[in-house]
């Protein structure tokens, strides 16, 4: 598929197509697969799927979000819900979280034989191709961070790829 094309994808189009490079197991958690299974797709807007179907499709790389089905140790990369660890210790901290992963439009994520700069700089560089307007964290409490976090929040002053701190 060209990278062009997916802008045009409509819903079903963009599910078939996110189907061919990732399972819903690596989208969400143990306890969200269990209770949704592959429902779990529903949860997810087409314009982060576009997105991430951009990277993958652009780098012709693998992508690691969540590893849990397979043992691995990441379960929080994508939709995040208030029984897994992150959500749940802000809410017992009484703090507000409305970080775009409970809302199932963000995702963590590395790319196999890339570091996370490479892979920010490639995006960067191809912001055309994204079908709308996309955030990247690139440092966390003032150190750059060594995963890829891309999510859709939009504002209307950010440029259609834009680098934030958190």
């Amino acid at each position: 598929m060209d990278l062009q094309e997916i802008k045009y994808l409509n819903t079903e189009e963009t599910f078939n197509e996110i189907k061919k490079y990732f399972i819903i197991q690596e989208l969400v958690g143990k306890i969200t697969f269990k209770v949704f299974g592959q429902r779990a797709w529903m949860f997810f807007p087409t314009n982060i799927l576009k997105a991430l179907l951009v990277v993958r499709i652009g780098l012709n790389k693998s992508i690691t979000i969540n590893t849990w089905y397979w043992k691995g140790k990441f379960s929080q990369r994508g939709l995040r819900t208030v029984f897994q660890q992150i959500a749940k210790k802000a809410f017992y901290k009484g703090r507000l979280y409305l970080s775009p992963h409970v809302f199932a439009r963000a995702f963590d994520f590395d790319v196999k034989g890339m570091t996370a700069t490479e892979v920010r700089s490639w995006i960067v560089d191809n912001a055309e191709h994204f079908p709308e307007k996309i955030r990247l964290e690139q440092t966390h409490k003032g150190k750059e961070i060594n995963w890829v976090h891309m999510d859709d929040f939009w504002e209307q002053k950010n440029p259609k790829v834009y680098l934030f701190a958190a």
